[in-house]
C-alpha cells in the first residue's frame, strides 16, 4: 500500500459526495442532485456523507471538494469552489492535495 497508486485509491475511497450540490452553496451548472447516503458504508467501501456534513467540514475550514470527473464535466457544472483534478490525474497531482484537511471527491 505504499505506491502512490495505491496512495489515491485509498483517498478515493476515504470520503465521497454523492450530492450534486453542497447544503446552502450551489452549483455552477445542471448538476443531478442524489439523495445522500446518510454515512452509510456501501459495498464499495466508499464512505458518503450528508450534505450538511459537508457544509459544516467547509465552513470550519476543515475540508476541501474535489471533483474527478473530466474537465468537460467540470465545465458543464460544479460545486461551486471544487477543485478540478481528473481521476485520471489524479496519482500524478496527489501532492497538490493538503496533508491537513479531509478530501472530499464527488463524480456525478
Amino acid at each position: 500500500m505504499d505506491s502512490i497508486a495505491n496512495k489515491s485509491a485509498v483517498l478515493l475511497m476515504t470520503l465521497m459526495v454523492v450530492a450534486g450540490a453542497v447544503a446552502g452553496q450551489p452549483a455552477t451548472g445542471p448538476v443531478p442532485v442524489l439523495a445522500p447516503a446518510q454515512n452509510q458504508v456501501p459495498g464499495d467501501g466508499v464512505r458518503r456523507i450528508t450534505p450538511a456534513e459537508v457544509r459544516a467540514a467547509l465552513d470550519n475550514g476543515e475540508a476541501i471538494i474535489v471533483d474527478v470527473r473530466s474537465e468537460v464535466g467540470y465545465e458543464a457544472g460544479h460545486v461551486k469552489g471544487a477543485w478540478l483534478i481528473p481521476f485520471s490525474d489524479l496519482t500524478s497531482r496527489i501532492s497538490e492535495l493538503p496533508r491537513d484537511k479531509m478530501i472530499i471527491t464527488y463524480c456525478s
